[in-house]
């Protein structure tokens, strides 16, 4: 959990080691275009969020949300993290989102099979199994399954929270068929 001036976006919760995320600079231009003064970022997870607050903005990158599996959790882990806002604060989601032509490929016996390479050389290899209800078992590079819950437009947690859909953080609309999916859920007025 990291608290920040509006410039800043570490990620590290030891505030004397601020590493910036390969994102940062689109962050940063998002708090900087909100002109906010108070953020929180909640990308590394929701466990230890502070006890109250009134932050201007809370962003969660790397979606902390993803698994928490039931829509009654979910809408509770939002509520829980929108009471942290100030008053006409936002909350903003980058949600895990699979569209529908890879959803497609996951549902298939072999899976959806993702493949990048680290730093080190080596291959980070993702073999994404559909659940159904938008949950999915990842195993990495053989590694012990994963279970997640991506975010899909009719989410019950978003349309009880008021929250708007986009397709980035310029707040471009949403395309079904991309592979993005920012909510942005407005604090309680």
């Amino acid at each position: 959990m990291r608290c920040s001036k509006a410039g800043v976006l570490a990620t590290s919760s030891d505030p004397r080691e601020m590493r910036l995320r390969d994102d940062a600079a689109e962050w940063k231009a998002l708090a900087e275009r909100l002109a906010v003064r108070r953020v929180l970022d909640i990308g590394a997870g929701l466990d230890g969020l502070p006890g109250d607050g009134e932050f201007d903005l809370i962003v969660a990158p790397n979606d902390p949300f993803a698994g928490i599996l039931e829509d009654g959790a979910r809408t509770a882990a939002i509520a829980k993290v929108r009471g942290l806002l100030a008053r006409d604060g936002l909350l903003v989601i980058e949600g895990l989102y699979v569209p529908p032509q890879e959803d497609a490929v996951a549902s298939a016996p072999d899976g959806l099979i993702r493949e990048r390479k680290l730093d080190d050389g080596s291959v980070e290899r993702e073999v994404w199994t559909a659940l159904g209800e938008h949950q999915y078992e990842i195993r990495t590079n053989g590694s012990s399954p994963a279970r997640v819950r991506a975010w899909h437009w009719g989410e019950t947690a978003l349309r009880e929270s008021g929250a708007r859909i986009a397709g980035g953080l310029d707040e471009r609309d949403f395309d079904p068929w991309g592979d993005r999916l920012i909510a942005v859920v407005p604090g309680w007025s």
